[in-house]
């Protein structure tokens, strides 16, 4: 009995000094990280688990507040943060939209990464079960948000973001699959951008 006892004691001890290498693994994601690019694939599900789209493209990302999705198929689409707009470029209907970046990300899932602090002030982290080798974490916002009830990430040993799961209201979700660098540089005009001569304009940029 008293084998077992001490057995379960360092397992409790193993397990919680694993939690606390993979939670300092998401802190510096958070804090440490100041850019990253390559790119990724995502897949939307309807609340049946069904799948309604399938994409891919390149993302771009340098905090704080700047970023560039690049959507490649099925539809190019590009939605660019400049640190003070959020301009979503339709490209077959040649249209842009633009809002004040306050207004478009506050408080929703783009706005996760495009932070640099400890995403304990802004959420309850949960460990969730490792799967394919990487660490994931469960962040439900501590304020409500109308956009999504949580997110977990994955993340690998060397601190890159390899999955992001958005779980919405209606209880759809989306995941995407990311092959990524952290701290590569990344061009200042990646984040510019000037809407296409005789684009449709809609909205007014700060």
């Amino acid at each position: 009995m008293k084998k077992q006892l001490i057995t379960a004691l360092l397992l409790t001890s193993m397990s919680q000094v694993a939690f606390a290498d993979a939670k300092q693994n998401l802190d510096n994601f958070f804090t440490k990280v100041t850019s990253m690019k390559g790119n990724f694939t995502q897949r939307a599900f309807n609340k049946k688990g069904q799948v309604t789209q399938n994409s891919s493209g390149l993302l771009y990302l340098s905090r704080p507040g700047k970023f560039r999705w690049v959507y490649k198929a099925p539809d190019p689409q590009e939605i660019i943060g400049d640190g003070r707009n959020v301009w979503v470029w339709d490209k077959d209907l040649d249209q842009v939209t633009v809002k004040p970046a306050n207004q478009a990300i506050s408080n929703t899932p783009i706005s996760v990464l495009t932070r640099r602090d400890p995403p304990g002030a802004r959420f309850h982290i949960k460990p969730l079960p490792k799967k394919g080798g990487v660490d994931w974490f469960q962040l439900v916002p501590k304020k409500a948000s109308r956009d999504f009830r949580r997110i977990d990430l994955a993340l690998d040993a060397k601190g890159n973001l390899r999955n992001m799961t958005m779980y919405d209201q209606l209880g759809q979700r989306t995941e995407i699959t990311l092959n990524t660098q952290n701290n590569v540089p990344i061009a200042g005009k990646t984040f510019y951008f000037e809407p296409p001569r005789g684009a449709d304009v809609i909205g007014k940029a700060r």
